[in-house]
């Protein structure tokens, strides 16, 4: 990993790098934002995912600026929990606690139907612990082709 761009310039005493808490900050949130360069200019999109072991997996359509753009080439992605509000007697004081972690990747499109299946249950079992074993499975013809 390339320490310099992940390194925390103003309070470097809050960032931490250990691999299970990075995890947990993946685990725990249920969103994250995926930034990438698409002609030219930067876009940043909010999208699901999931982490499966070392591997994240990101949710969304093969017919997405962002998965005909991003396969290849480096992306930034964003996962942040908000724990709290900080109000202050002065507006300049106030503040937020949170958590995030910032992963720098070339991300590929999953092709092979098993672990696209095994994608998918990651990510539904993200978001809703069980649902997986009630909701009715993908199917090859919902599941578009990929390049």
């Amino acid at each position: 990993m390339e320490r310099r761009r992940t390194r925390l310039g103003r309070h470097p005493e809050r960032g931490r790098d250990d691999p299970a808490l990075v995890a947990a900050i993946l685990d725990e949130a249920l969103i994250c934002h995926v930034g990438f360069v698409i002609d030219g200019y930067p876009a940043v999109i909010p999208t699901i995912h999931a982490r499966s072991d070392s591997t994240l997996y990101l949710h969304g359509s093969t017919a997405s600026r962002m998965l005909q753009t991003a396969p290849g080439t480096e992306v930034c992605v964003v996962a942040t929990l908000l724990d709290g509000i900080v109000m202050a007697r002065s507006a300049f004081n106030h503040s937020m606690n949170y958590r995030s972690v910032v992963v720098y990747a070339r991300p590929r499109v999953v092709t092979d139907p098993d672990e696209k299946m095994a994608a998918f249950e990651t990510l539904v079992e993200h978001v809703a612990r069980g649902r997986w074993a009630d909701a009715r499975r993908p199917t090859p013809a919902g599941c578009p082709r990929t390049r």
